[in-house]
């Protein structure tokens, strides 16, 4: 079980179509939660906090819900998250989440059976 943040809603989650340990998840509050299993089976990776864009700045905006998440089928580094108010922002991942490791899927198996064991 993963939970992200204190009195979040996951909207949505994408696992990695290049590294099978790395998924993400958005949430209510516009963060993103990037988990690297061989990193952390816990905890995310790396946080992303929602920043709102320069036109929505001081309007008193309290909604920046996450909706969607999408991994770039062409050039796998980058990701694209779509927001609330219709808008999307690009993000460029760490060289390291977008490469294959070596025995990654064996390691994503013995994971999975030992959560099975529970």
């Amino acid at each position: 079980m993963f939970e992200p943040g204190y009195n979040e809603y996951v909207m949505s989650v994408c696992w990695s179509p290049y590294r099978p340990c790395v998924f993400i998840a958005v949430s209510n509050t516009g963060s993103v939660y990037i988990y690297d299993l061989l990193m952390s089976q816990q905890t995310p990776s790396y946080i992303l906090e929602y920043k709102a864009p320069p036109h929505r700045v001081g309007r008193g905006d309290q909604n920046k819900t996450a909706y969607s998440i999408s991994f770039n089928p062409v050039i796998r580094d980058f990701i694209a998250i779509g927001y609330h108010d219709g808008t999307s922002k690009i993000f460029q991942l760490n060289y390291g989440l977008s490469r294959k490791k070596k025995d990654e899927e064996k390691l994503l198996k013995s994971l999975m059976e030992e959560k099975d064991q529970f």
